[in-house]
């Protein structure tokens, strides 16, 4: 193997960087209520660190009539790159995968989740807690099972900031919820099924 080739593969295996977020928070959402999900940031290889990051959130499609995004708060990177408004509504197609939706902001802008470190020094590698977003489902949100997910096509294509200014494509990363009535309205669907039933039994008695 030649001298040149070796540097080569030296240099590539220097620059090669893991970078994934990871999104956690309860799984059954109850229409009418707000709901907080966390995501961490997990990245390896970056030499000195990483300067921040850039993701947005996509949501299916026939939930996204249903779902916005009212609030954000930044940790680890605390200087946002959003410079739109909530609430963020899931109405956009840009980036989004087929039978999925994305966000604009309240006035236009794209709802980037993603921020930079203030100061702007390079956050040493390793797992960080970067944001905690608060998603408010309509009372009137369809019940079911969905997905939400991080966007990976252009042009918004999630992305770990390298301590190179580069950008290092994120996997998508997904969470999976159900939307369920609350007990109260559960119990009352239940009464009302039970109440029909016997409404049935006593005219088949007569």
């Amino acid at each position: 193997m030649s001298l040149i080739l070796l540097i080569g593969l030296t240099m590539n295996s220097l620059h090669a960087t893991i970078q994934t977020l990871s999104i956690a928070g309860p799984a059954p959402w109850t229409p009418g209520t707000s709901i907080t999900l966390s995501v961490t940031d997990t990245f390896n290889g970056f030499g000195v660190g990483s300067y921040g990051l850039s993701y947005w959130f996509e949501v299916s499609a026939a939930l996204a009539p249903f779902l916005t995004i009212t609030g954000a708060t930044y940790f680890t990177f605390t200087d946002p790159n959003n410079i739109g408004t909530f609430p963020f509504s899931f109405n956009s197609t840009s980036g989004a995968d087929s039978g999925f939706m994305t966000t604009t902001t309240a006035n236009g802008q794209t709802g980037d989740l993603g921020a930079t470190s203030q100061p702007l020094i390079p956050i040493p590698d390793g797992t960080v807690h970067v944001t905690d977003v608060t998603f408010a489902l309509a009372a009137n949100a369809p019940i079911g099972t969905y997905t939400l997910r991080t966007t990976t096509a252009n042009p918004r294509g999630s992305i770990q900031v390298t301590s190179d200014f580069n950008d290092a494509p994120f996997p998508q990363a997904s969470f999976v919820f159900t939307s369920i009535p609350e007990p109260s309205t559960l119990a009352l669907i239940s009464l009302a099924g039970l109440t029909a039933a016997f409404i049935a039994y006593q005219r088949r008695k007569l």
